[in-house]
């Protein structure tokens, strides 16, 4: 059994009772994060938007990628030194955090923006006097930055078109306090970036975040290296040589890359080993956890099983792996010519 040292770990504060401890061993594994190359270069970018936003009218920066491979958590990373402070006129906010509702009118855009803000009845008044508040407070708290987190949500799925009322209400804010822009989301968020001219004449260039590929030799260290931040979290159980090539190749066929499913593997193990009062963390916890954490296993093998072989038909294991996750193929949608044709005209 080996216990990883020097990875940084965001960790919770020591608790004295079972239960306590017990949610201290959640939050660890909840919270631990490990700088990936991704996320380097996402940092790059990120104190450039900061950096030049205030020396120009507001830029936009765009961070990318499939669910669950973290970009909300990175988000939340990068915005670790731009927290809130009191100042003498108030709360001072240098950077505001705001989900996109997943019905995504305007209205419901400027009470998620007055609700980072804090006000306390962000759903009072009509759309222009929110509209006129959040534009207030965003000057009295003198913001620097706007994180726009789920921006995909402004893509109607079953249209496939960008909703118009709610990009016209981030346009609206835009043009009253210029400011710089972060968004996270899915491919279609590129798309609202797109339409939007206030967003799209501020774009700087978009930060991809990939889920690991145990193809890639860099991608697979940095997955090694995924394993090694947990091992230090979790550094109080026995566990398996995480590191090694083995045991790291059946949490990839488990999880697919996928940096979400890696750490709720680590999360249902701890609370199992919790619930049964055990020190050890061994494959048949993992085998348990993994069962239990996910609806259904989509790759159809058992890596953390005693019958799951390594190597054998490897290709279709890993092929399996890499289709984790991936969202169904969209239905074309049929379209009426006769509407079209009327599109066409103008009417």
């Amino acid at each position: 059994m080996s216990k990883a040292t020097g990875w940084n770990t965001f960790l919770g504060v020591p608790t004295m009772n079972r239960r306590a401890d017990k949610d201290e061993v959640g939050s660890k594994v909840s919270s631990t994060f490990i700088v990936t190359s991704d996320c380097a270069n996402a940092k790059s970018s990120f104190d450039l938007l900061v950096a030049l936003g205030r020396l120009t009218s507001g830029l936009c920066m765009l961070i990318c990628g499939e669910s669950g491979v973290g970009k909300s958590t990175l988000v939340k990373w990068l915005m670790r030194d731009l927290g809130g402070r009191r100042g003498g006129e108030g709360k001072i906010s240098p950077a505001i955090y705001v989900e996109i509702p997943t019905a995504p009118t305007a209205i419901a855009v400027f009470e998620a923006l007055l609700t980072a803000l804090g006000d306390p009845r962000p759903s009072k008044g009509t759309r222009p006097t929110k509209k006129r508040r959040v534009v207030k407070m965003l000057g009295e708290q003198q913001v620097r930055l706007i994180v726009l987190d789920d921006l995909q949500h402004i893509v109607d799925r079953s249209s496939d078109r960008i909703l118009f009322d709610a990009s016209e209400a981030i346009k609206e804010v835009l043009i009253d306090y210029p400011v710089s822009v972060l968004c996270a989301g899915l491919a279609d968020s590129m798309r609202v970036i797109k339409s939007n001219e206030q967003l799209s004449r501020r774009y700087m260039a978009t930060v991809h975040i990939k889920r690991f590929n145990w193809r890639s030799v860099r991608s697979r260290r940095s997955f090694v290296r995924v394993l090694g931040a947990f091992e230090h979290t979790l550094d109080s159980y026995d566990l398996p040589e995480l590191q090694s090539e083995e045991v790291a190749y059946r949490f990839f066929i488990a999880t697919g890359g996928i940096m979400d499913f890696v750490s709720k593997i680590f999360l249902f193990a701890a609370t199992i080993a919790e619930a049964r009062r055990s020190k050890v963390i061994g494959f048949e916890i993992f085998h348990e956890a993994w069962r239990r954490a996910f609806l259904h296993s989509e790759c159809g093998d058992a890596p953390f099983a005693n019958d799951f072989v390594i190597g054998e038909n490897q290709e279709e294991q890993l092929k399996r792996a890499l289709s984790i996750n991936l969202p169904p193929p969209r239905q074309r949608l049929r379209k009426d010519k006769a509407k079209s044709r009327l599109q066409e005209i103008g009417l």
